[in-house]
């Protein structure tokens, strides 16, 4: 079904805690790659030096056109992972948000159409969803959309766009709901500025690297009052792109082209305590903790249905989080040798 790999690429956002494991899993197929990322989040060092890098924003539109322009001919596939990523600071900053999520998305999928790119993947996020009432639900893609942060709206907006660009019968799409993120593969650990996801903060607070970790909210209507939250590993996430940015290459020479959503999850949901946990129990020491209020934006439970991840693309995502924690604290450096 899934035959052949793209194996030219533009991956937009590539300096980040995906892009760079992203990038290592396109070289493994044989894939030319090229990248592209403003650096004002990501971190060049741990990109492979074989990958060509065009420092530019992705609102930019001439620098899109000069990473489009260093191959010979329209790449396989473009990847777009640029965009910001907080819940909390895109309710303090929403017009920042719209403007680098869904104006930035706007102008990629404008100028691949333009430059005859046939597929474009989306990172897009389970922050889209309207959440269900009952926390031991599953979100499938057919789930209502209402976003509760301006996060989720720029990239519901960023959907929109692929619609409308495969509903022009040029170019296949994807956009991939990204639940939480964690693990890691290639020997890249999460490295945002300010670190603002759970595992990391996590194992570097019981490791004395930084302040005790900060819970919000202990009194959501979950078993043990923590949020609940759907991990994925980030080797499975990668994987997830590769084969959507194939699928849709597929679809596009086919003259099928069309848009496509899929949830990356697990169908597992964890606690902030289960992870807090988790951590404690890999790297043999209490975590030390501060709780406090719930942040605006943040919802009791967000879980995926993978079923249609499984049945497009075939892919089972690994639901161990005792393993994708002690992935991040090989990777961290925190694990005694």
């Amino acid at each position: 079904m899934l035959s052949t790999s793209p194996s030219t690429v533009l991956v937009t956002g590539a300096a980040g805690y995906i892009g760079t494991t992203l990038l290592r899993r396109l070289l493994a197929d044989g894939a030319r790659v090229i990248a592209l990322d403003s650096l004002e989040r990501g971190h060049a060092e741990q990109m492979p030096r074989e990958v060509p890098l065009i420092v530019g924003d992705v609102r930019d539109p001439d620098a899109v056109r000069q990473a489009l322009r260093l191959f010979d001919r329209p790449p396989d596939a473009c990847i777009h992972l640029a965009g910001l990523i907080q819940v909390g600071e895109s309710t303090l900053f929403p017009q920042l948000y719209r403007d680098v999520n869904a104006v930035g998305t706007q102008v990629v999928a404008d100028l691949c159409l333009e430059a005859g790119v046939p597929a474009l993947v989306m990172a897009s996020s389970a922050a889209v969803l309207r959440p269900l009432k009952g926390v031991g639900e599953r979100l499938d893609e057919d789930a209502p959309v209402g976003p509760e942060s301006p996060y989720g709206s720029s990239k519901l907006s960023g959907e929109y766009t692929l619609r409308a660009a495969a509903d022009l019968g040029r170019m296949a799409t994807v956009a991939l709901r990204l639940f939480n993120v964690a693990g890691a593969a290639y020997g890249l650990a999460e490295r945002h500025d300010p670190e603002t996801h759970l595992i990391p903060l996590a194992l570097r607070a019981a490791a004395g690297e930084l302040p005790p970790l900060h819970v919000f909210g202990d009194d959501f209507p979950t078993p043990d009052g923590t949020c609940l939250r759907d991990y994925v590993h980030v080797r499975d996430v990668v994987e997830a792109f590769v084969r959507s940015a194939r699928l849709a290459m597929q679809q596009a020479v086919s003259g099928e082209a069309e848009f496509q959503v899929l949830h990356v999850g697990t169908g597992h949901g964890r606690s902030v305590k289960e992870v807090i946990d988790a951590c404690e129990l890999v790297l043999g020491k209490p975590v030390p903790r501060q709780v406090h209020g719930r942040r605006p934006g943040d919802v009791a439970a967000l879980v995926a249905d993978p079923t249609r991840l499984a049945t497009v693309l075939d892919i089972h995502p690994d639901a161990d989080l005792h393993r994708m924690v002690r992935d991040a604290a090989e990777t961290l450096g925190l694990l005694d040798a």
